[in-house]
């Protein structure tokens, strides 16, 4: 039996204690291209590119919305509740036919340490599965990236395996750590949360 993927309505703005994750604008892409544009954060991501080029953000952000609309994908803007200023990114690429959805994020060298990636993507998580009926949410990190591994687990994702030499990154077989997190796992790893 075949299932049809929900119809999904205008990107909303989700709102956690200290950000609001948002749809990106055009007028977004300078701060996208200063924080990306670091060779730190493209070393722990699989799509940025380094150097940055000069108008990639502005061109990726101007697909953002069909990509959407298409069910296809979901990418939220970290901006700070307090000054407004953008601070990574946030989002689902959605198999909603499977109804699952992999999460990835990245957060500027400025804001490291401070809890954001993890707070993002439990709203983004959280979202995924009350609002767009996913079951499954996965994520994957390069195995020398044990910080990114330390937001997954906080986020109840369960460690899956490892894949090795999956990805060529800048010249080098990168091994990956397979994290997922199943909706019932999170009802439970959210009421666990809530009693702390």
């Amino acid at each position: 039996m075949e299932t049809t993927a929900p119809v999904l309505a205008r990107q909303p703005t989700l709102r956690t204690e200290r950000l609001a994750l948002r749809p990106l604008v055009p007028g977004d892409a300078p701060a996208v291209q200063a924080l990306a544009g670091d060779r730190e954060v493209a070393y722990n991501t699989l799509h940025i590119p380094h150097p940055y080029p000069e108008d990639a953000a502005a061109k990726w952000i101007g697909t953002l919305a069909v990509a959407y609309d298409c069910g296809e994908a979901v990418v939220f803007g970290l901006a700070l509740r307090e000054g407004g200023a953008l601070v990574g990114t946030c989002g689902l690429t959605l198999d909603l036919a499977h109804a699952r959805g992999e999460i990835g994020y990245w957060v500027g060298r400025p804001y490291w340490g401070r809890g954001l990636a993890t707070e993002a993507a439990h709203a983004t998580i959280e979202y995924a599965f009350t609002r767009l009926g996913v079951r499954r949410v996965h994520a994957h990190h390069y195995t020398r990236n044990s910080a990114s591994g330390a937001v997954l687990r906080k986020l109840g994702m369960k460690h899956e395996g490892t894949l090795r030499a999956h990805i060529l990154k800048w010249g080098v077989f990168e091994d990956i750590e397979v994290y997922g997190v199943l909706r019932d796992e999170w009802g439970s790893h959210r009421d666990t949360e809530a009693q702390r």
